[in-house]
C-alpha cells in the first residue's frame, strides 16, 4: 500500500512564514493602488462638474452658478446644474425654491471619511471658490457666494490657473444645500487639525482650475510662493484671485 507523505510541523511553519512575508509585501502595494484609484475618481468628478459649469455659463450669459438663501440651505449651485440637466440629474424647477434630494455620484469623493449625519441627504465633497463683490481687502476674491451673486467667466482676471472648484470634506456639506457649497483658503487653512478633511494625503487637495485642468497639490502651493497661506488670508495674486 502506497504511503501518503505527511508534512512535518517545521515544513508547515515555513510555508506559513512565506505566506506572511508575501502578504506583508503585497498589502502596502494594494493599499497604494486603491489610494491612487480613489484619487483618479475624485479628479474625474471635478472634471465632470467643471464641464457642467462651463455648459451652465455658456447658456447663462457667461455667469457662474451661485447659491442663495444659505440660512435655510435652499437652492445651491449644484441645483442649477441639476435643473438644466448639465449634471445628468434632470431636476424639477422646484429645486430652485426648495432642497432637492436627488444625488449624483460625481458630487461624492470615494476617499471621503466624513460620516453622513442626515440619512435623507447625500454628501457633497466639493465646493466652489467663494468671493464677495468688489472685494478690495483681498480675502474673498472668488467668483460666487451664497447671496445670489456670481461673476461672468469673461470678467475673471486670470482664467489659466485660477481655482474654480476644490474638495471640501465637511460634515453638513450636502448636495442641494447652500451651506458649505463654497470655500476658499481662509476656511481651509483652519482644517489642518482635522485629519478627516484631508481625504487623500494630509495637507493636499484636488483643485480644478477655470482652464479645466485638475491639480493635486498642497494648499500652500495655491499661494504661488507669495505668502504663508496659514498666516495670511490675502488672496491677491494667488490662484484664488478671480477679481481685478
Amino acid at each position: 500500500m502506497k504511503q501518503v507523505k505527511k508534512f512535518s510541523l517545521v515544513e508547515i511553519l515555513v510555508v506559513i512564514s512565506i505566506i506572511a512575508i508575501l502578504s506583508s509585501l503585497l498589502l502596502p502595494a494594494l493599499g497604494q493602488a486603491r489610494k491612487k484609484s480613489r484619487l483618479a475618481l475624485c479628479t474625474s468628478n471635478i472634471k465632470q462638474i467643471s464641464t457642467a459649469i462651463y455648459m451652465y455659463t455658456s447658456d447663462q450669459d457667461q455667469y457662474f452658478p451661485y447659491s442663495h438663501d444659505v440660512t435655510n440651505g435652499n437652492s445651491s449651485w449644484d441645483d442649477k446644474l441639476g435643473v438644466y440637466d448639465y449634471d445628468g440629474r434632470g431636476l424639477d424647477n422646484s429645486a430652485f425654491s426648495s432642497e432637492a434630494s436627488t444625488s449624483s455620484s460625481i458630487y461624492g469623493c470615494p476617499a471621503t471619511e466624513v460620516e453622513l449625519q442626515n440619512e435623507n441627504r447625500s454628501l457633497r465633497s466639493y465646493a466652489l471658490n467663494y468671493g464677495k463683490d468688489n472685494n478690495s481687502n483681498g480675502k474673498f476674491r472668488g467668483f460666487m457666494n451664497g447671496n445670489s451673486w456670481s461673476m461672468k467667466i469673461t470678467e475673471l482676471n486670470n482664467t489659466g490657473s485660477t481655482i474654480m472648484i476644490t474638495e471640501n470634506h465637511r460634515p453638513g456639506n450636502y448636495v442641494s444645500v447652500g451651506n458649505n457649497g463654497h470655500t476658499n483658503n481662509n476656511f481651509i487653512k483652519d482644517q489642518y487639525s482635522n485629519q478627516t478633511f484631508w481625504a487623500h494625503d494630509y495637507g493636499k487637495l484636488n483643485f480644478g482650475t477655470i482652464s479645466g485642468s485638475s491639480n493635486f497639490m498642497s494648499l500652500q502651493n495655491t499661494y504661488l510662493g507669495l505668502r504663508d497661506v496659514t498666516a495670511n488670508g490675502n488672496q491677491i495674486g494667488t490662484m484664488w484671485d478671480c477679481q481685478d
